[in-house]
């Protein structure tokens, strides 16, 4: 009875380290012997016949260590590793995250809804600009008169000018009455140009045209004691004013012409195309190209 007791006893304070150091005894083994058939450092196979845990690798390499050490001195593996878990605390469960799937995005999904709109949005509005700009014709420009005046600023001044169009072919005149041969004993005018054949049937009478004035701008216009000299070798707008600011000439000088405008100075003068104009001043030469610019000359005289 005792004896049995004390055997309980022994198998309950056995521990693995002790238990292997017993049999490599009992059979003649060195620690060193032990670490070079294992493959071990010598303080590693120190450490598992102490049953320490200093310098020791994780629990899973020692029992790895503790069976081969088991195998080489004829201990059963089982039982050294039965005895490591009694003593070694469990490690605890291993706890793997939660990891959950992404969704994956749908073409149902509002988000994407509400995108899709906004870009198909934007693309039919670029759509209207682009066919508004390239093939939409304002009527207004249509409707347009044939004759109206337009203004151009240049340089600040302003030009008006009157459009006109013209067919773009020859068109014989219609409804034209016919002219009907004078009577013999109509009376002869001093204003009639009579036109007779070598028979005497017929006579045309041609009556000269009140009120048309086919004169070009006057040469010489204005009064006063100063006087400005022009020559005009290429169409150029012309505007002077005298001291009083009143209107001289605003006309369109035509190349070739000369004009001499008379009033009182200084003189506001305005070229339109002051390379085509060669003025005087009291009959002395004034240079105004240096007031020219981009074509255009504005200055007074004098200087």
């Amino acid at each position: 009875m005792s004896e049995t007791s004390n055997n309980n006893n022994t198998e309950a304070f056995d521990t693995p380290g002790r238990v292997l150091r017993t049999e490599r005894e009992k059979q003649g083994l060195s620690s060193q012997e032990i670490a070079k058939r294992t493959h071990l450092d010598i303080k590693i196979v120190e450490s598992i016949e102490q049953d320490s845990d200093e310098g020791m690798p994780a629990a899973t390499y020692v029992r790895g260590y503790l069976r081969s050490y088991a195998k080489i001195v004829g201990v059963d593996p089982d039982h050294i590793i039965t005895l490591y878990n009694s003593d070694s605390p469990q490690p605890p469960p291993e706890i793997l995250p939660e990891v959950k799937q992404p969704s994956q995005v749908s073409s149902s999904d509002k988000p994407v809804k509400a995108f899709t709109y906004l870009i198909t949005l934007g693309l039919v509005l670029l759509l209207l600009i682009w066919y508004q700009s390239n093939f939409v014709v304002e009527t207004s420009s249509m409707n347009e008169p044939a004759n109206y005046n337009s203004q151009t600023t240049i340089n600040g001044v302003d030009i008006t000018y009157d459009i006109i169009n013209h067919p773009d072919s020859w068109q014989s005149p219609k409804n034209i009455p016919e002219v009907e041969s004078p009577s013999p004993t109509t009376d002869k005018h001093d204003d009639t140009l009579e036109l007779q054949s070598d028979n005497g049937e017929q006579t045309l009478g041609i009556l000269p045209i009140e009120g048309i004035d086919n004169k070009s701008p006057s040469s010489n216009t204005g009064s006063g004691p100063d006087k400005i000299d022009l020559e005009v070798k290429r169409d150029s707008w012309i505007e002077i004013n005298d001291a009083n600011d009143k209107k001289l000439f605003h006309d369109l000088a035509l190349g070739g012409e000369t004009y001499s405008i008379h009033g009182t100075a200084p003189f506001s003068v305005l070229f339109g195309f002051s390379p085509g104009v060669t003025i005087k001043f009291n009959g002395k030469a004034f240079n105004h190209s240096r007031y020219s610019n981009n074509g255009i000359a504005r200055f007074k005289l004098p200087e």
